[in-house]
């Protein structure tokens, strides 16, 4: 129930089902599982109770707008939000008999539950989610500027100033990553939610270029500070609750190898912040017009300047640590597309 020792050690696989690998031992699977046999669901059980509360939110916003000469607008917003959630509790929790990755790991039915229900003791966690012990809580601050279309162009500006966190990640099934035994140390796994953003800025016009018969340029240009991640090390678990994403301490951490960035890490649950996001995109429009009908020539450049636009890198330093491999929504280089469209 925990990682094959061998290869830690230069070794083939000693598990029973792998030994020699990395070849599955067919035969010895066909005799603890014969084909068309009913065996027991040895994996995650998920534990529902009639007594659960729905998750909740509670939510206020005030805001001010106000015109600014006969074309332009300026108006600020501030939001919070306050969420009650639900957080993974384990029934059957493990505890490792050391702080090695590959340690054995024995459970504790808390509640007897396999003795209630007439079962053998369950193999792996028993997750429940009886209340709402999850707490999550956002503060933003919305700015925007915006000038109607007038004379030749139009403008619009906004920018967010926000902080997410709370004692899970904001998942709506959130686990606890920090439990030992019975203990759910909920304390330990405050932090940024995952989906913590502290600055976002879009800034978007339009202009009708003077003089030029119907040539017209707009842009969109969006920036967003990165997510968040925790520094952690698989290769032991401190707690020994057989969950490898114990935390490493505050400090600067930097990869190793090609391609890898360094971050200044906080500590904790999501102490780290991984890569910005920046994109420009631009269209150039002539219109053309013929009595009554018209024809528009464009050409559209989605991301300008080129730009590689990083997910998060494994916060893991047992492998690939702080290596940026992979790109937003999959990543595409700058690209260029030009059509036409005849209206009649």
């Amino acid at each position: 129930n925990a990682p094959d020792p061998g290869p830690r050690q230069g070794q083939l696989p000693t598990d029973p089902m792998l030994v020699n690998g990395p070849v599955v031992n067919r035969a010895l699977l066909n005799q603890l599982f014969p084909p068309t046999a009913l065996t027991r669901n040895t994996g995650t059980v998920q534990f529902d109770s009639p007594d659960r509360q729905m998750p909740r939110s509670t939510q206020a916003s005030f805001g001010y707008e106000r015109q600014v000469g006969r074309t332009m607008s300026m108006g600020a917003d501030y939001i919070h939000n306050e969420g009650r959630n639900w957080v993974g509790y384990d029934l059957n929790p493990g505890f490792r008999v050391d702080t090695t990755r590959t340690g054995r790991i024995n459970r504790t039915d808390l509640l007897g539950l396999a003795n209630q229900l007439g079962l053998p003791p369950f193999q792996g966690s028993v997750n429940s989610r009886f209340d709402y012990t999850g707490k999550t809580r956002y503060d933003g601050l919305n700015l925007q500027f915006e000038r109607r279309f007038s004379g030749f162009w139009s403008a619009r500006a906004g920018y967010t100033l926000g902080y997410a966190r709370g004692n899970n990640n904001g998942a709506s099934l959130a686990s606890n990553n920090f439990q030992v035994l019975a203990e759910k140390n909920l304390d330990m796994n405050s932090g940024p939610l995952d989906t913590d953003r502290r600055h976002n800025f879009t800034v978007n016009g339009r202009i009708e270029v003077p003089r030029t018969g119907g040539l017209t340029v707009s842009a969109l240009f969006r920036y967003m500070s990165g997510r968040p991640f925790t520094i952690h090390d698989s290769n032991v678990d401190v707690d020994r609750n057989g969950i490898l994403v114990d935390p490493l301490p505050a400090g600067e951490y930097t990869g190793a190898g090609a391609n890898t960035i360094t971050v200044k890490n906080d500590g904790g649950r999501n102490g780290a912040y991984g890569p910005d996001y920046m994109q420009l995109d631009a269209r150039f429009g002539y219109r053309v017009r013929m009595r009554a009908r018209t024809l528009d020539v464009f050409a559209e450049v989605f991301n300008v300047t080129n730009r590689s636009n990083f997910t998060n890198p494994s916060g893991d330093r047992r492998m690939n640590f702080l290596v940026l491999n992979g790109l937003v929504a999959g990543g595409f280089p700058r690209q260029l597309q030009i059509g036409t469209r005849l209206g009649f």
